[in-house]
């Protein structure tokens, strides 16, 4: 094993030998004791390119894998240019979820060659859909097989007079059996799969075609648009599956090929051919929850039998969180993160079980949990970049810990896919590769590497400038260009200008990434902090709020407006002992301040105590912990108010003596 430098002054004389043995122990392959002496190592803070690729290769050889991947990701998150480590942690995530490639398909025109396909429903009482969707599909399909499962209107007659073959299947509440059902009857070299609320838009048809005739993959995965009460959904489905390879679908609800498609080793390819969906358009108030009850004792009758899948547990847990048993939901997510099989695969049902944990435990401030969630996410999705920049906006936003953002960002703006399973949690507009590089210059500023920040915001106006998308709509690319373009023409005191009136609008944000534009060009100065740290303070992101005022107090450590500050976060944080003690020291440094008075009666309110004798419980506390001169200050000021508190005039005689 070669992967650390020994040759380097970062490493005294006993980590150099202790990383020899560790290593020799590897090459004969005691891979425990090689584990052990490496990651004592690391225990001690040793920061050096190899180390964590060294625990990781210890692991995998121990057959820990998920532990594996996550060193091997920390080790590239740490050294990006560690290519070893990428190359083994690419290869690991192949092993685990197959080969997928990502292909836009543009072709307008029909292909010479029309490919033979088998479209595959299964049905029940769709009269209402069931024409739309095969008149839309019948001029690109050679068959149609509809597999009814005991329709009482005239769904089958429809189906017929498209001259479709229908079959019948007694329902059992299991929709991969009747997938396969389906599956059982398609005589052509490929199947698409569609529901009779579905169909294709002509402008899809000419790439849907060539698509087939391509030959990139053996299972096309193509996005779904839904209307819904709330906007627009879309959602990535398989849609096209190669024919005769022994696919097969698995569970009972939300069934899927991509297990079957893993271990028959078959390529899958993201594709940019969009299916309609109107089966939530008209649904009614309520009718999520009543589907979500009953897709619940689906998932419950087939965990009686196989109570350790956990894909089923997933499920299951996402249609709690529609119903009163939210909290179960929560408890049962952490339940299966924590006993996940070591090659469990990358579903969208585990990445949004992340996202569910992690915004629960930044509500509930469970920071431990916090950061042990944002670990199991990298180790599962590290490579879906849209969910690495979001982990990397949690460490800047709501932990304050630029160094650890400023790593995430860095990986996030170095890669980028068009298609994402969490496009209605990380949209394409707010989650690629500019805003990630934004970010990334945001921390830049933080960090005071000024000049670097600048370089940076010109590097993502080049980038929007030159982006082509077929999911951002034309308007919405001009619209950030002009942005772009006008932002990094604006002098520092423009920026500061405008900073100020979205302020004055409440545009919390927008006024914090002027500030930070202009800092860019004129480094940060107090105020900068200020304003900054009160924005902060307005979208709840009470992290980055302490980090910027820890930075604040280097250039004024005296100023009575730090305390006040931060007496105002530790509000909102509950903290309502230590928010009275700054609320004090603020006022104790500027006592005609209103602002500073008025916050010591709310805060001491708060704490059931009269202002006059918050003043002097801070004020003892402060003598006790050894902070003399303040204590005596917040001491006389209290005797200002209580003169005859002959208790108070003693204690402040016998430490002025």
């Amino acid at each position: 094993m070669k992967t650390i430098n020994l040759n380097t002054s970062a490493l005294d004389l006993a980590e150099k030998e202790l990383i020899k043995k560790a290593s020799d122990e590897f090459d004969r392959g005691d891979y425990i004791h090689a584990f052990d002496h490496f990651f004592s190592i690391y225990n001690q803070g040793v920061d050096i390119q190899g180390l964590q690729l060294s625990i990781g290769l210890c692991c995998l050889k121990l057959n820990k894998r998920r532990q594996s991947r996550l060193f091997l990701f920390r080790e590239i998150l740490d050294y990006p240019n560690n290519t070893e480590a990428l190359g083994i942690l690419n290869d690991q995530i192949l092993k685990i979820n197959g080969q997928t490639i990502v292909k836009s398909f543009n072709q307008t025109e029909w292909p010479e060659k029309i490919p033979e396909i088998s479209l595959i429903l299964i049905v029940k009482n769709e009269e209402k859909d069931l024409a739309r969707c095969l008149s839309s599909f019948r001029d690109i399909v050679k068959e149609i097989i509809v597999v009814d499962t005991g329709s009482t209107d005239r769904t089958v007659e429809i189906a017929k007079s498209f001259g479709a073959r229908v079959e019948y299947f007694e329902w059992c509440s299991d929709f991969s059996a009747a997938r396969n059902e389906s599956l059982k009857y398609a005589s052509c070299d490929w199947v698409l799969r569609t529901d009779a609320d579905e169909y294709i838009e002509d402008s899809q048809k000419a790439k849907l075609l060539h698509c087939v005739n391509s030959n990139f993959a053996d299972v096309y995965i193509c996005p779904t648009i839904s209307q819904t009460r709330h906007g627009k959904q879309v959602d990535n489905n398989v849609r096209l599956i190669r024919n005769h390879l022994g696919v097969k679908y698995r569970f009972p609800i939300h069934e899927t090929i991509i297990f079957s498609v893993k271990e028959l080793g078959l390529t899958q390819c993201v594709a940019n051919i969009e299916f309609q969906h109107t089966g939530y358009t008209f649904e009614e108030e309520g009718a999520d929850v009543k589907k979500s009850k009953r897709n619940v004792d689906v998932c419950e009758k087939y965990l009686a039998t196989h109570p350790d899948d956990y894909y089923v547990h997933l499920i299951r847990d996402l249609f709690l969180l529609n119903t009163s048993l939210h909290e179960a939901a929560i408890h049962d997510f952490e339940d299966v993160i924590q006993k996940l099989p070591d090659d469990s695969l990358s579903v969208r049902y585990l990445g949004l079980a992340y996202i569910t944990l992690l915004n629960h435990y930044i509500l509930q401030k469970r920071d431990v949990d916090l950061s042990r969630i944002i670990l199991e996410m990298q180790t599962d999705f590290f490579f879906d970049f849209r969910m690495m920049q979001f982990i990397g906006e949690v460490y800047l936003y709501t932990k304050g810990d630029l160094k650890k953002a400023h790593k995430f960002l860095t990986w996030s703006s170095s890669r980028e896919s068009k298609t994402s399973d969490f496009e209605g949690h990380f949209p394409l507009s707010k989650y690629n590769k500019w805003a990630s590089l934004k970010l990334l210059a945001e921390t830049m500023v933080l960090e005071s590497d000024f000049e670097k920040a600048r370089r940076i915001f010109l590097k993502a106006e080049k980038i929007v400038e030159n982006y082509e998308s077929d999911e951002l709509s034309d308007e919405y690319l001009v619209e950030e260009r002009r942005k772009e373009k006008e932002l990094n023409s604006l002098s520092a005191d423009e920026l500061r200008a405008r900073s100020q009136t979205q302020r004055e609008k409440g545009e919390w944000f927008d006024s914090y990434r002027l500030t930070i534009r202009a800092a860019s060009k004129s480094k940060l100065n107090f105020q900068d902090y200020l304003n900054m740290t009160y924005c902060q303070i307005q979208v709840k992101n009470y992290g980055l709020a302490h980090t910027l005022l820890d930075d604040a107090k280097i250039l004024e450590p005296k100023s009575a407006l730090i305390p006040n500050f931060e007496s105002l976060i530790l509000v909102q944080e509950n903290n309502y002992a230590k928010a009275l003690e700054k609320a004090v020291d603020a006022f104790v440094k500027e006592p005609s301040n209103q602002n500073f008075q008025n916050n010591v009666q709310e805060i001491a309110k708060i704490n059931e105590l009269s202002p006059v004798e918050a003043i002097k419980k801070v004020g003892l506390n402060w003598i006790k912990t050894n902070r003399i001169t303040d204590g005596l200050f917040a001491l006389i000021m209290y005797l200002k108010f209580q003169p005859d508190d002959t208790e108070i005039q003693k204690v402040i005689q016998k430490y002025t003596k």
